[in-house]
């Protein structure tokens, strides 16, 4: 905000005992107060909490300073429905201010307003198609060859992607129709660990996956853009022959059988059950 509203935008530091008292940034300009609250995990009795301590103890101090008071959070996929009501009421009680919300697409929008030095400044600079074309684990190297020759196991009952696995991590049709593909072959991925002269490059090659999936989920992708950026770990500059997709596709169905890429049922996302 401080690049997209310069001299504008205003952070307020919290100060000993007296806090920030409630605002977390300001824009002079549109009298515009916001609070910030930005939880692990967003319940809907703690959000209106939040909501009704930050508004009461904001208005005696800044009241005279402000027409907007915006409650900005985290929350990706949006607001529950009681707290989106908590809001429209606290409006219709406070009727002389407008309350409103702001989330990942209102400050998508934000972003996407700055200069591209600003962007790349905040963001980091964009990668090339060079960049994704060499992104690769090495150590999978063996494997992707060795599985691309090999010819899938002759089992008409190939075991199905579980479902509950793929609800919960938010997974499109389109990676199970992947993923069921990979799970022809992905038997002959143990095989290969299992027979490896090296007994710990299947752990090295799961905790490097799973590493990987870690920073791509705190990077707030898409459970579905998530899944292809894995693809390209795996694959890299190799990809593109119907024999190494389909071992970069056995990989990660071994991979998501195990559990070592996405969230298994009962986990929650910051890894507690």
């Amino acid at each position: 905000m401080e690049k997209r509203y310069p001299g504008d935008f205003q952070r307020t530091r919290p100060w000993g005992r007296q806090g920030d008292e409630k605002n977390d940034g300001y824009i002079r300009s549109l009298r515009t107060l916001h609070q910030v609250y930005a939880p692990n995990e967003m319940s809907a009795a703690a959000a209106i909490a939040k909501i009704n301590e930050d508004f009461s103890e904001a208005l005696p101090f800044w009241k005279d300073h402000f027409d907007r008071w915006i409650f900005t959070h985290n929350s990706r996929d949006g607001l529950g429905p009681d707290i989106l009501k908590r809001l429209l009421d606290l409006g219709q009680e406070n009727q002389q201010f407008v309350v409103g919300s702001c989330g990942f697409p209102e400050l998508r929008l934000e972003v996407f307003k700055l200069s591209l030095i600003d962007i790349a400044h905040l963001l980091g600079p964009a990668p090339s198609r060079k960049t994704f074309s060499e992104l690769r684990f090495d150590k999978l190297e063996p494997v992707i060859l060795a599985i691309a020759r090999k010819e899938p196991v002759s089992d008409p009952q190939i075991r199905p992607v579980p479902k509950e696995k793929l609800y919960h991590n938010g997974l499109s049709h389109s990676v199970e129709i992947l993923l069921r593909a990979g799970m022809a072959k992905s038997d002959l991925v143990a095989d290969f660990f299992s027979k490896w002269p090296d007994p710990k490059l299947g752990d090295e090659v799961a905790a490097s996956f799973f590493t990987r999936y870690e920073d791509l989920k705190k990077a707030e992708l898409a459970p579905d853009l998530i899944f292809y950026q894995l693809q390209s770990f795996a694959g890299g500059g190799n990809r593109g022959t119907p024999e190494n997709e389909a071992a970069v596709l056995a990989v990660l169905a071994h991979l998501f059988e195990e559990c070592d890429i996405f969230e298994a049922l009962g986990v929650s996302g910051d890894g507690t059950r």
